[in-house]
């Protein structure tokens, strides 16, 4: 019997908000580099999603992003709390 070909996982995280517009509902992926806007530029988005040594869900009540930006329809909001 061969060995069995070994490959790594990959793991992709992502921190959606839908834009309140109601003309617009835009995803917005908080992790992800827009080329105008990065909101995990210093980590702080990830710390904020997957902290160290605290319970995730008592966590993810304080979870925020100030001023995000619609890229579809400019519209700025801020972003408070997280489920998962």
């Amino acid at each position: 019997m061969s060995e069995l070909v070994e490959v790594r996982a990959v793991l992709q995280i992502s921190a959606f908000v839908e834009c309140p517009n109601d003309a617009c509902g835009h995803h917005i992926d908080l992790m992800e580099d827009d080329g105008v806007h990065y909101y995990n530029e210093e980590g702080q988005i990830i710390q904020q999603a997957c902290p160290d040594n605290v319970l995730w869900s008592d966590h993810h009540k304080k979870f925020e992003c100030k001023g995000v930006v619609c890229p579809e329809c400019k519209a700025e909001f801020n972003a408070k709390g997280l489920d998962w």
